[in-house]
């Protein structure tokens, strides 16, 4: 199987389906988790497909990986991460007013804008358009903050 996923003649839907069932695997395995081994062993996958697909879910927040000892070699148990229950975060009000008016949301740029690669020169941190922003919303804020003071 592990020639399927990185080669081209695997569907997308089959890897999909293949992401599906490692994450179901590594979710019945509870809060102990399961070794990454054992995972790729089950899926017949050699260990560089493993990892990446593993760290897909990881990258996506899914699981967690914690290093461990297994069998005398070193390997990870992945672990699925706690959801928070849904009926916890309804109760918590939110807040928009940190993002009101961010230009981001409605940037023509947006698509190109990148803080991964410094050298992209679109990015957050050379925008001239979120620097203003963040100023005028940092006085609004002093304004507030010292009427609320008097």
């Amino acid at each position: 199987m592990s020639s399927e996923i990185s080669g081209s003649k695997m569907s997308v839907r089959s890897k999909s389906d293949l992401i599906d069932k490692v994450f179901d695997a590594i979710t019945t395995s509870g809060e102990e988790g399961i070794f990454q081994t054992e995972l790729c062993k089950s899926f017949s996958l050699d260990s560089r497909d493993g990892s990446r697909l593993v760290g897909n879910l990881e990258k996506q927040s899914l699981i967690t990986r914690e290093k461990a000892l297994y069998n005398g070699r070193w390997t990870y148990k992945l672990i699925v991460k706690k959801s928070i229950p849904i009926d916890i975060v309804e109760q918590k009000p939110i807040d928009l007013s940190t993002v009101e008016g961010a230009p981001c949301i409605c940037c023509p740029s947006q698509h190109l804008c990148s803080i991964e690669d410094e050298s992209n020169p679109i990015s957050p941190a050379k925008c001239q358009i979120i620097e203003e922003w963040v100023t005028t919303s940092f006085n609004k804020f002093m304004v507030i903050q010292q009427t609320d003071l008097i």
